[in-house]
């Protein structure tokens, strides 16, 4: 049985907030990344992680465009992206990507990431809480435009994934176990 896809968005959203509140994963590779091994993208989990690292806040830290957003445009290329050269092949894709950058920008009044968190500068607690919400978000808003350009994806999500939760005290221990695999 095919889960129920607003159940499956939330379990996106929830889990992309878990693993960036644990401190696993920045913005831009929990989107990425739960979306990925949520909905089986093509991408080794460690592959979605590299290439999304760079991006974090607002760029490389720059504060430019929002990293969850980005981790968003990323996943959409995954899963709606062309795969050949040539002209006309990608509208899909570029306005996926501008409806999640128009519904990101109208939920938060923006979309950079200095001026997202501009009220929570002096404020790292409430930075984080912050940026953590805007990566469940842009994690549900961009897993809703994906399971709308393609239903099919919904046969494939692997819920046993989305539902972990993990505590800070696993993420820490999993972070360490990742240092020895090096």
């Amino acid at each position: 049985m095919n889960p129920d896809p607003e159940k499956l968005i939330d379990l996106i959203g929830a889990r992309a907030k878990n693993l960036f509140l644990t401190g696993q994963l920045l913005c831009t590779e929990a989107v990425l990344t739960v979306i990925n091994q949520g909905l089986k993208g093509d991408l080794p989990p460690e592959l979605a992680i590299r290439i999304a690292s760079g991006l974090p806040e607002g760029l490389g830290g720059s504060g430019c465009l929002c990293g969850a957003l980005n981790g968003g445009v990323l996943a959409l290329g995954l899963f709606l992206g062309r795969n050949r050269p040539g002209f006309g092949n990608g509208n899909r894709v570029r306005r996926s990507a501008r409806m999640l950058h128009d519904r990101f920008r109208e939920t938060f009044g923006g979309t950079c990431c200095r001026n997202l968190t501009r009220d929570f500068r002096h404020d790292r607690d409430l930075h984080f809480k912050h940026c953590a919400e805007l990566t469940a978000e842009a994690a549900r808003m961009t897993a809703r435009i994906i399971l709308h350009e393609r239903p099919d994806v919904v046969k494939q999500a692997d819920t046993a994934f989305l539902q972990q939760v993990d505590a800070t005290s696993r993420a820490r221990i999993k972070k360490i176990a990742g240092l020895f695999q090096r």
